[in-house]
């Protein structure tokens, strides 16, 4: 080993924090200048006042991109001291049909008016019609490109298990194109005549507020599809006898929920003075994955027809409130008649309702009409498996119903 010179230099960054230790610890010799400065009137001050000087922050407003939340108690602007049942979107009805029949004070007829049996018995369709309505049920279900997360799938018997999410095409899209192309198909049968004198909106909002004996009622309601015409539609002509459903001892608010931050407003989405503005048939889509019981229990067939009716009754509310005034009560200068339409994708509800008074009070001497059938299936199953698509157990006939509520004035 080589030997080398020592080196006798030193590290000056540690004399340096010694020194800065040594001199840290001394202790300020008084003097004198203190007293001198005050003799001669100079204000003498703590360096610590000056250096941590205590400053007064003014509380700013600042304007943000989130808005201050507005305390849901009596200090809320729409505060009311009576209690409203508020009706939505994602509301249930636990009796039912019959439930809705007693809200609403509406007769069941099952089965349509006699100008829609007419239809739907003397209509010749074409008979690549059906070809037609096969490819629109295989495009919106299976064939359109959308690939998004879908609601996770839970087993009853393992509820902890997380499966694997899967993806596809949503609810909302599979709905919106099997409508927005059977709509299509019936405009391409009807002709020009026909479709001009209709004009379709997407995602309107109803609104409306009644009383029923004694109990606020309030209805908020979207339709993701509905048709306007520029001739309101013919009452149905006769009249019609039935008793409402007894629902004792339940009554005809349950499971309607309870709030007091409401408001009491009547909105309709098209004013009077547009020409296409009578309402004439709303489409609406059951998504179970968002209407559900509270109680937890699948949602029955009757409590989907109950959703039927009741988002009917609110479009026919509200146009009675826009043509005759907020005050309007009883029965009605002239019926409004509005068509309904509900599907998940597969299975279809139609009915008809004939708004006759805005009376519910069940010692109402009129009553309402709901002319409807039961709930068809346009397929029974729809996939694609193996490099082949597969439709199987096609019902035409929901396509002729739907045609005949279209072209019916």
């Amino acid at each position: 080993m080589r030997l080398t010179k020592t080196l006798c230099a030193q590290h000056i960054g540690w004399h340096f924090k010694k020194h800065w230790l040594v001199q840290g610890k001394r202790v300020p010799k008084e003097t004198g200048a203190v007293a001198e400065l005050l003799k001669l009137g100079v204000e003498v001050k703590n360096p610590e006042d000056l250096v941590n000087a205590k400053v007064e922050r003014k509380v700013v407003d600042v304007v943000g991109s989130l808005e201050k939340k507005i305390p849901e108690d009596s200090r809320h602007p729409d505060w009311h001291s009576t209690v409203c049942h508020s009706y939505s979107d994602n509301s249930v009805l636990i009796g039912g049909l019959p439930q809705a029949q007693a809200l609403t004070n509406c007769i069941e007829i099952q089965s349509f008016p006699k100008q829609i049996e007419d239809v739907i018995a003397n209509q010749q369709l074409p008979n690549s019609i059906d070809k037609s309505i096969r490819h629109a049920i295989l495009a919106s279900h299976v064939l359109d490109a959308e690939q998004v997360k879908l609601p996770k799938v839970r087993l009853p018997e393992r509820p902890a298990f997380n499966l694997p999410r899967s993806y596809g095409i949503s609810h909302e899209r599979v709905n919106r194109l099997l409508v927005n192309k059977l709509l299509h198909e019936t405009e391409k049968l009807a002709g020009r005549s026909v479709s001009m004198r209709r004009k379709l909106i997407d995602n309107a909002t109803f609104k409306t507020s009644i009383n029923k004996d004694g109990d606020l009622l309030g209805f908020s309601i979207n339709a993701e599809k509905v048709v306007f015409a520029n001739r309101a539609i013919e009452a149905v002509k006769g009249k019609f006898e039935g008793d409402l459903p007894d629902l004792y001892p339940m009554k005809t608010t349950i499971s309607i929920p309870k709030h007091h931050i409401y408001q009491t407003n009547n909105f309709y989405p098209l004013r009077m003075d547009i020409n296409c503005s009578h309402p004439h048939t709303i489409f609406t889509v059951f998504n179970k994955n968002l209407v559900k019981n509270s109680h937890g229990s699948d949602v029955t067939t009757s409590q989907i027809q109950a959703r039927t009716l009741v988002k009917a009754f609110v479009v026919a509310a509200a146009r009675a409130r826009q043509l005759h005034g907020d005050s309007v009560q009883g029965a009605l200068p002239k019926p409004i008649v509005v068509q309904s339409v509900q599907t998940d994708g597969r299975t279809f509800h139609f009915g008809v309702l004939q708004l006759n008074t805005l009376d519910l009070g069940a010692k109402s001497a009129s009553k309402n009409y709901w002319f409807h059938r039961q709930n068809y299936d346009l397929f029974s199953d729809c996939s694609y498996e193996a490099g082949r698509l597969h439709l199987e157990n096609y019902n035409g006939d929901v396509f002729r119903i739907f045609n005949a509520f279209y072209n019916n004035a």
